[in-house]
């Protein structure tokens, strides 16, 4: 199991999810995952935003019930599913969309876990911290309050790598 210091709780902006999902092409009915869910910020855009049905996978046991808490608040529960667990132990192979805003620590092994299981057309979006050694579709970037400037990366199984 992984430790939490490993993977912090980075929540992304509600206006970099939206974007994300907007480059990925989310559409209505997909099955989305998020890669360390946090509290749930992703899942209840993709469920109520866009009509997907949507996992977050949260090492945290405080989170997942923090992701559930904002889920069930958001009308979206019935849509959504949190899962208490190790991301580099969760299967994404059924998955058209997933999300992920990792920390820098983990991106190699991410990597090497979403070329091995993504299904041919899965669309991948990174918050900030990009896969390593593949290449994305689109980079988009967008300002955030402070000096920071947010990047979302695109990636296409069996275009930005090839299929296992």
């Amino acid at each position: 199991m992984r430790s939490l210091a490993e993977l912090p709780y980075l929540p992304s902006p509600d206006s970099v999810i939206r974007a994300a999902f907007r480059l990925a092409r989310l559409k209505r009915g997909e099955l989305v995952a998020d890669l360390g869910c946090g509290d749930g910020r992703a899942l209840v855009i993709a469920a109520r935003e866009y009509e997907a049905y949507a996992v977050g996978v949260e090492l945290n046991p405080l989170l997942v019930k923090l992701a559930l808490r904002e889920c069930i608040l958001a009308g979206v529960r019935g849509k959504v599913e949190v899962v208490h667990g190790d991301l580099f132990l969760f299967d994404v192979s059924r998955f058209d969309v997933i999300y992920c805003y990792p920390s820098p620590a983990v991106s190699r092994r991410l990597t090497l876990k979403l070329i091995s299981e993504c299904k041919p057309g899965c669309r991948v979006v990174i918050h900030d911290h990009p896969l390593i050694a593949v290449e994305p579709v689109k980079v988009v970037t967008l300002p955030s309050h402070g000096p920071h400037i947010h990047k979302i990366y695109l990636y296409v199984s069996g275009i930005s790598w090839p299929q296992a």
